[in-house]
């Protein structure tokens, strides 16, 4: 499992006021175009337009279809995970976020096989995953859509205890929603299967969700998060999670997060290894 900081917004030095991370709109309709992904096989189709955060972990079946913590290859790969939010209109903001995987949505989950998980937000990244946003029906009261407000005690857990260590009995990874207070409801689209992204081949589906951040309480005022988060997504195995954790506050216009990356040299990537 691996998490992604887009280098140039840890620069508290990016004299801007409180904006949007994105200043094109986000149309939740399962399309990657409008958040700048293109899928035309090369590792560039991966990059987003400017000001959305990402992280990308494309691994395909190498390593004997090791991912981390788990095994799967392909058919459990989760491949890249994209955030923005936006202040519409109505003067509502509202958090958007996309996922690339090679797990096929429709999978059931039965013997070996494992089907999708849920979005997972932890606000003030202190262990405590504090919203879900249901990918699936969970109960006959949770249903798809649903941002629900949880403690760890209403997760299901996948199956590794640590990096190729079988033991669902103590696993930490969150995977699916089983309780919790429905707070609200997020748009949510997911496409059919496509290909042709990256360089290394297989199918994939692309998952985009859109949240209004009201759902979030004391955690997000204004146009702009009140607190640091994480946000996670996996497969109710756990075989790959994805993670990403953007940063706070004063979030640089597209234009302003181009000159401090330009001036300074710092175009690439952090990245940094949580195990």
């Amino acid at each position: 499992m691996k998490k992604n900081l887009l280098a140039g917004l840890a620069l508290a030095c990016a004299a801007a006021a409180p904006l949007a991370a994105h200043a094109a709109l986000i149309t939740v309709d399962g399309n990657f175009a409008d958040w700048g992904i293109h899928n035309n096989g090369t590792a560039a189709g991966w990059t987003p337009n400017a000001g959305v955060l990402y992280t990308v972990e494309d691994q395909n079946n190498a390593n004997g279809g090791y991912l981390n913590p788990g095994w799967g290859g392909q058919a459990y790969d989760a491949e890249a995970l994209y955030l923005s939010w936006q202040t519409k209109a109505n003067g509502q903001t509202y958090l958007d976020v996309a996922l690339i995987t090679g797990h096929d949505p429709s999978t059931v989950t039965d013997g070996n096989s494992y089907g999708r998980g849920d979005f997972a937000i932890d606000f003030g990244r202190d262990g405590s995953w504090d919203f879900g946003i249901l990918t699936a029906n969970r109960t006959s009261t949770l249903r798809q859509g649903d941002v629900v407000a949880t403690t760890n005690a209403n997760w299901s857990t996948g199956l590794w205890s640590a990096p190729g260590v079988y033991d669902p009995a103590h696993s930490s990874s969150v995977t699916k929603v089983t309780g919790g207070t429905d707070v609200g409801n997020a748009a949510l689209a997911i496409s059919s299967a496509f290909t042709n992204m990256g360089t290394l081949g297989g199918k994939h589906w692309f998952y985009e969700i859109e949240i209004p951040v009201s759902v979030f309480g004391a955690h997000w005022q204004g146009a702009n998060p009140s607190e640091t988060f994480d946000i996670q997504w996996t497969m109710l195995c756990a075989n790959d999670i994805i993670t990403l954790d953007p940063v706070v506050a004063f979030v640089p216009e597209p234009a302003t997060l181009a000159l401090v990356l330009g001036g300074l040299g710092l175009a690439g990537l952090t990245r940094r290894r949580k195990q």
